[in-house]
């Protein structure tokens, strides 16, 4: 998998985890979480580089879409 489709599932799992931020969608947001958790443990398998904490940080807008996960510990 290319950077690009890691920016794409990011995107999809991070404009509905942003749209149910709101009170009364609990449950929803829980689905996407589960989602995005679920996404992490498969590209983990696929990319033993992969940073899981900066991926699950841009799905929940911590982070931009486009940033880039340091090499040596510290995020940009």
């Amino acid at each position: 998998m290319t950077r690009k489709d890691y920016t794409i599932l990011a995107e999809a799992l991070r404009i509905p985890s942003n749209s149910f931020s709101k009170p009364g969608y609990e449950r929803e947001a829980s689905g996407v979480s589960c989602a995005a958790l679920a996404v992490c443990d498969a590209l983990e398998r696929d990319n033993s580089r992969f940073n899981r904490e900066h991926f699950l940080a841009v799905v929940r807008g911590k982070k931009d879409l486009h940033s880039h996960p340091s090499r040596n510990g510290r995020q940009s």
